[in-house]
């Protein structure tokens, strides 16, 4: 992912829902950049029987944020959090707020809450019930984004983290790389899938299920021969 991903949404002749109220039929591909305004401020860990961060702003504008700098995707970074009051810190140190408010403090459950809603959305509840009010895709983010026209084409501002993951995800989820690993024991299981048929999220995944099948395999060879081994015996 690079500084201004370029994203192709691509509407030809498709009928897409405008504030759930209204439809319009769209003729053009549509090509933008978008820009991730992510602010400058500070994130402390309040701990207790309720932790919370403490979130001090800085100021926002400036230049967009370079996101080569982050390891993994946002969306795929906040599906895979631990529940572990440190592990939300890092995250939001490393992507930023995920919604800006008044408020200056800033609950775990709270955070760990949007986790848990996209997480129902990677394992299906989104496709199976997209305009439902608790759906992903039913609850469409307008706050913190702008579009703006400019003479060299269109750029989508973002200026905070949980749109950005929207938008990322549904990118995803349109073009079918949504996956979670087979590994019943991965750490990390959610993933982009970067080649059709996917199933794990690592080779080190895919290599542990097939050391496990084999050695299933064997276990199960192994007995039906010690079992006809005592049949003939009896």
């Amino acid at each position: 992912m690079t500084t201004e991903s370029e994203i192709i949404t691509n509407y030809l002749d498709n009928t897409v829902p405008v504030c759930h109220s209204q439809y319009m039929q769209s003729h053009y591909a549509i090509t933008t950049t978008i820009r991730y305004y992510k602010g400058t401020y500070e994130v402390g860990l309040l701990p207790g029987p309720h932790p919370r961060l403490r979130v001090t702003g800085k100021g926002g504008g400036g230049a967009a944020f370079d996101v080569s700098s982050w390891k993994d995707a946002p969306h795929i970074a906040l599906a895979n959090l631990r529940d572990d009051p440190k592990a939300v810190l890092w995250f939001t140190r490393t992507y930023g707020v995920l919604a800006w408010d008044k408020r200056k403090a800033v609950s775990i459950r709270g955070v760990l809450n949007y986790r848990d809603f996209l997480r129902r959305a990677w394992e299906g509840d989104g496709e199976r019930n997209w305009t439902g009010p608790y759906s992903f895709f039913g609850m469409p983010s307008v706050k913190d984004i702008w579009l703006i026209a400019q003479p060299t084409g269109m750029i989508i501002t973002v200026n905070a983290l949980w749109p950005l993951i929207q938008f990322l995800f549904s990118r995803d989820w349109a073009e079918k790389r949504i996956r979670k690993c087979e590994n019943p024991d991965c750490a990390v299981p959610y993933f982009r899938a970067v080649r059709r048929g996917q199933k794990y999220c690592s080779q080190k995944c895919a290599v542990l299920i097939n050391v496990h099948h084999f050695r299933a395999r064997e276990a199960a060879r192994k007995a039906k021969g010690e079992s006809r081994a005592k049949a003939k015996k009896a």
